[in-house]
This record gives structure tokens, C-alpha cells and sequence, in this order.
């Protein structure tokens, strides 16, 4: 027996355990930073695990496809949109912190901090990075300076473990929480919350000192069926007295800040915000001995155009909008690239933008 999409969303929403919003025919080219791309025929924003969790369960059961989506700056969606169920995490969100141990600590650049409390955030997947950096700042905590002004959500930045100026989203991660979508109960939508085993589904990845399933834009997350959910981080909050739960001192408020203000304005003299764009298009390999976007100008293909799409004549690695460009021009334009690379060089381009 076959369903239609509208079919599918009403037992979603109608489901006891479903917390959150489906809608019909939702424009992705409004959720993603390239701002290209059609419809999602099904648009779900479950609140909870529990509701992603049925979300999945019931679209997998009736056979349509799912595609989880962060903050959607690393995808571009098809023309045509993409035919199933869009799953989005941003209301999934939410910070709380837990206060460990108060140790020495020192910086350079605030000589006067002398300790710090070691603390761990657990952070929902759907926290917008920017979030996460405005909530440090409020309570001094830092470690996540690096990563200001990156766009997407927390969830989304775990699954490409996000690299910004040499650190790696991974090295700030304890653990990580995720649904295990081949292991969700067979028509948990009907089950009372009693009988539900949260274990066989819900899991916990915990970081080791090897970490061997991380590396260079790369984690255990990538091409599974996994759906992270939350994840816990291990940072330094510069003010002890946060452990009481009220905010820092506003003169490490200050300091944090102007961490965070540096990066974003780096970002920004580097051109990252002109036009709408996905960030780096393809990914560096230290063993050639070169960035990318380095390789890209030499080749001279900077400023170079098909459709509305162009390399950014600022910057090798970043194709941009320059307003009308659709997703068919910006797959022709990185094939284009990889090709030119390659008959100049023999280096072969690996994408990290993900295609929909």
C-alpha cells in the first residue's frame, strides 16, 4: 500500500509522542546558505529525541526517504528539491552547563586570569554555532573562540568535524549523543513511553585518546545512519563564581568577546559573507602541499562563471551566488574545476559540500 507525503506527515503529527511541526512543500533554498535548491515535499521540526526518533521510524516504515538537515551550510539541494522528508535539528537546541574541577590556568593575552573551572556543556545538535558563542561569551567561557562567525549548527559542525584555523571541532568534543536509526522499535509511534527502550536507540559515542574515527573533516557520523542529537564538550570557564550559575564577570564577558569579534572579523576580511555561499567547496590535502584554494588560482580559474555561479574572485575555494544561480550551475562549476585541477596539476579534488 502507498502513501502520500501529506498521508505520512498527518500520522507523524498525529502520533502521542511527536512533539514539534510538519509541513508540505517547504522552499530549502531559504535554509541553506547558497540559497539554491526546491522544495522538501515532507518538512519535519521534531523538539525532542524521542519525536526525531519517531519522525524517522514512520517515514523509513512507509518508504519514503529522509535526509537529516543542520543549518544547512555545507549542502546544496537540488533543483527539484528533494523528494521524502527533510529532518531539521534547529529546534532541537539548548546549553546547560556542569561545573568540574578549579585548576591553575593561564593566558597570555589576559595575564590576570590565573585558574579556571574545567566545565562540561552539553549542547543540543540544533544550537546554532553562533548561539554557542554569544552563550561563552555570557558566562566566560572559552575554547570555542576559533569557530566564531562559522555558520550552521553544532550538530552539523560534529558531523563534518568543522576545521577552522587549525583546530578541529572534534579536540573540544567528551562525547557525543546520537539515534542509531536502524535500531528505532518497529512502529514506536504506537508504544506508551513506558515500554520504550531508550537504550536500544538513543547512544553515546564517547571520545578516546586515539580517536582513529576522526580526522580531517572527517567523523565516525559521515555516510551512517545516525542522527546526532546533543553533545557533550569539555571547555574553561575563566570566572569560578559560574558554578553559582550566574553570568561572568563583564570583564571576562569583554575578553571573550573580542576573541570571538577577531575571528569573525578575519572571516569577514577574507570575503566568507559577501554573497551566499557554502564556505570551502573542497577540501585541502596537506600532503600536496598546498591549500585548495591556492591550487584553484594558480590554474587561474578564480572569477570564473557558469550560470549565476562563480568562484569567488576573492578566493579560490568559495563558489558564490552571484543571485541566480541554480544548483545544476554550481555542480557543472565544481566539476569544471576538478577538471581544469586535474589536467594542470594531476591532483584530484575532493568536494566537502554535500549534494542533495
Amino acid at each position: 500500500m502507498s502513501y502520500s507525503i501529506r498521508e505520512i506527515g498527518e500520522n507523524i503529527k498525529n502520533s502521542p509522542l511527536f512533539e514539534g511541526s510538519v509541513e508540505y512543500s517547504v522552499p530549502l533554498s531559504d535554509l541553506t546558505t547558497m540559497r539554491v535548491g526546491g522544495p522538501a515535499e515532507l518538512f519535519i521540526r521534531p523538539q525532542n529525541e524521542l519525536s526525531a526518533a519517531v519522525a524517522v521510524s514512520i517515514c523509513k516504515r512507509l518508504g519514503i526517504k529522509v535526509f537529516i538537515l543542520g543549518g544547512g551550510s555545507n549542502v546544496v539541494v537540488n533543483d527539484q528539491g528533494f523528494p521524502g522528508a527533510v529532518i531539521a535539528s534547529r529546534s532541537m537546541s539548548g546549553i546547560s552547563l556542569t561545573p568540574k574541577s578549579l585548576g591553575e590556568f593561564t593566558t597570555e593575552d589576559y595575564p590576570e586570569i590565573k585558574e579556571a573551572v574545567t566545565i562540561e556543556l552539553e549542547v543540543q545538535a540544533g544550537t546554532q554555532i553562533q548561539e554557542l558563542n554569544q552563550w561563552c561569551e555570557r558566562y566566560g567561557i572559552t575554547g570555542l573562540e576559533t569557530f566564531a562567525g562559522l555558520p550552521g549548527t553544532v550538530g552539523g559542525a560534529t558531523y563534518m568535524n568543522a576545521r577552522c584555523y587549525e583546530t578541529d571541532f572534534s579536540s573540544k568534543i567528551k562525547a557525543v549523543k546520537y539515534i542509531d536509526i536502524d535500531s528505532i522499535p518497529q512502529r514506536i509511534e504506537s508504544m506508551s513511553t513506558y515500554s520504550i527502550d531508550y537504550d536500544s536507540f538513543i547512544k553515546t559515542y564517547e571520545m578516546t585518546q586515539d580517536n582513529q574515527d576522526w580526522g580531517y573533516k572527517k567523523s565516525p557520523f559521515q555516510k551512517t545512519n545516525r542522527f546526532v542529537t546533543s553533545l557533550t564538550m569539555e571547555l574553561k570557564g575563566l570566572d569560578p563564581y559560574i558554578c553559582g550559575g550566574q553570568t561572568a564577570n563583564p570583564a571576562i564577558q569583554d575578553y571573550i568577546k573580542r576573541k570571538n569579534q577577531q575571528q569573525i572579523q578575519d572571516r569577514q576580511d577574507k570575503g566568507q559573507f559577501k554573497a551566499p555561499s557554502s564556505g570551502s567547496v573542497f577540501k585541502n590535502n596537506h600532503a600536496y602541499g598546498k591549500p585548495s584554494g591556492a591550487i584553484i588560482d594558480e590554474v587561474g580559474l578564480k572569477g570564473t562563471k557558469i550560470g549565476g555561479a562563480q568562484v569567488a574572485p576573492w578566493h579560490g575555494n568559495f563558489i558564490i551566488n552571484t543571485g541566480t544561480a541554480s544548483a545544476s550551475d554550481i555542480r557543472q562549476l565544481v566539476a569544471f574545476i576538478r577538471e581544469k585541477v586535474h589536467e594542470n596539476t594531476g591532483f584530484n579534488l575532493e568536494p566537502e559540500i554535500i549534494f542533495v
